[in-house]
């Protein structure tokens, strides 16, 4: 069972199952892999389906949730850039994805700094259809991070679904190559877990205002975007 802390609402995690280079992951609940149904793992689920909605309410909730983590935290958005991670397919991020416009969005509203064009890689087969750990992390050799030298000391990278950490921990290692005596932090909408590994896992932590303004999100979205 892999401990959390709550920090502001967030869970945070000092250490996942792979940390390597991460002073800390941070995710707003548990996306549970034997209890679909669960409020915020549906809302996950259809996030990680693109549902646009989902997008929108996720993108409401990160809004909010993210300046609050980085006061708490005392960091200096002067010296602190924000990175989306890269998905599987992708060699550079791609600017139209959601995790990328988030992330993009929250650094601006924080007053940090944001790149797309920083982290590089290899494409390799999604991670998330192979279920042991020695394949995931053999796949994800294939990936062979690489970071640009980037004019920040704090660096903060955003994933949507996080298990074992693995992948943030490569982009943190690549990062801490180009920039040495730098911080990674990782953020994620959700750290996947099951019921049988970690007993009795709830999302009964997460604060009454992100749900609403979950729920904002995709209403604004279906006003914006009405069925025909």
């Amino acid at each position: 069972m892999i401990n959390y802390n709550s920090v502001s609402g967030w869970m945070e995690f000092p250490w996942l199952s792979v940390s390597n280079g991460l002073a800390a992951t941070y995710t707003l609940a548990y996306k549970l892999k034997d209890k679909t149904g669960e409020h915020w793992t549906s809302r996950f689920t259809r996030f990680k389906n693109k549902e646009n909605k989902a997008q929108w309410g996720a993108a409401y909730v990160m809004y909010d949730a993210v300046p609050d983590l980085m006061k708490h935290l005392g960091l200096d958005m002067q010296t602190t850039t924000f990175l989306p991670a890269l998905s599987s397919g992708e060699m550079q991020a791609d600017p139209k994805r959601s995790i990328c416009w988030i992330a993009k969005e929250c650094a601006r509203v924080c007053g940090a700094s944001y790149s797309d064009t920083s982290l590089t890689k290899n494409v390799h087969q999604k991670i998330h259809s192979i279920y042991d750990a020695g394949g995931r992390s053999a796949e994800l050799d294939k990936a062979n991070y690489q970071a640009a030298k980037m004019p920040a000391k704090i660096f903060v990278v955003f994933d949507d679904i996080v298990t074992r950490g693995d992948t943030l921990s490569r982009i943190a290692l690549a990062i801490h190559a180009a920039n040495p005596g730098s911080t990674v932090y990782g953020i994620a909408l959700a750290k996947s877990e099951s019921v049988d590994y970690c007993p009795n896992p709830d999302n009964d932590h997460v604060p009454a205002r992100w749900d609403t303004l979950w729920q904002e999100g995709e209403q604004a979205h279906a006003k914006k975007f009405p069925k025909v």
